[in-house]
């Protein structure tokens, strides 16, 4: 059984930066087939997906494909060696990018592994990458746990996170939850509407990060967002909520998702966590 999921068989497992501003948002490719969905703050107070994949069921494609953060490497710690696959980043990271525990895809390491779609939109076909990469790490405990419902949880309709400058909305529909973003349905090219079976909305201190882009040609400010420590979580699954904690100990630990003191079970299937400041 994954422990990503609490289903199936664990897979080698692939992150991938995907856009999610503007133009993009139409041209998404494949992320109902991942495992799970991080959103994270970026510069400008915009968003950025990074999802998870794993080679026992991936999509045939994947994208668009943006570039790395300062929030990816310390979020990707507790996975072990997988793949990372982006589109560039700022230069002031890419020796931590360089020296991190991943194996970095990009269009300048690996560019047979990427296509492009439209007139500008990178995609990448993960069957390609587990093929090219066979000892990517397998999935491992990253600190979830799935079962039954405990008791106590409210009715819940939707949930909404926000953004300085993007905003998202999940809306009950049976045991599952549809994804909107910035007040439209989220919908895929291949797979139709986004859904996803738990939302956790991680609440995440929201710092200056270590660099700042000036490939623009102005200042662009890097925000970073904190995942190792605690703070406070709220957990939705089948039509309602709980509120609880997270705790990780370390970038390499997994982290602690609980309820009164108590591990909080997600239903199996696909978690969506929105990093919010």
């Amino acid at each position: 059984m994954s422990p990503l999921t609490g289903t199936g068989t664990a897979g080698r497992v692939l992150a991938v930066k995907i856009d999610n501003v503007g133009f993009a948002q139409r041209e998404q490719t494949g992320l109902n087939s991942a495992d799970l969905v991080y959103v994270i703050q970026v510069e400008g107070g915009l968003s950025r997906y990074l999802a998870i994949f794993d080679s026992a069921h991936a999509p045939a494609r994947v994208g668009p494909v943006r570039s790395a953060r300062q929030t990816d490497i310390p979020l990707l710690a507790a996975y072990g060696k997988v793949g990372l696959a982006y589109s560039g980043a700022i230069s002031g990271l890419l020796p931590d990018l360089a020296a991190a525990n991943l194996l970095n895809i990009t269009p300048a390491s690996a560019s047979r592994l990427f296509s492009n779609g439209g007139s500008d939109p990178t995609y990448i076909k993960p069957a390609d990458v587990f093929a090219a990469y066979p000892d990517l790490a397998e999935a491992k405990d990253v600190g979830l746990r799935f079962g039954a419902a405990p008791s106590a949880g409210q009715p819940a309709a939707s949930v909404s996170a926000r953004m300085p400058s993007a905003s998202f909305t999940f809306t009950a529909s049976g045991a599952q939850w549809l994804v909107s973003v910035d007040g439209h349905a989220a919908t895929t090219t291949d797979q139709g509407r986004m859904s996803a079976d738990n939302v956790i909305i991680q609440h995440v201190h929201v710092v200056p990060g270590k660099y700042t882009d000036h490939n623009a040609g102005h200042p662009d400010n890097e925000v970073f967002s904190e995942t190792t420590g605690q703070g406070l979580a709220d957990f939705y699954r089948d039509g309602k909520v709980w509120h609880g904690q997270w705790s990780k100990a370390s970038d390499t630990s997994p982290t602690d998702y609980t309820v009164n003191g108590a591990p909080m079970p997600l239903a199996p299937g696909r978690t969506w966590i929105v990093l919010e400041g």
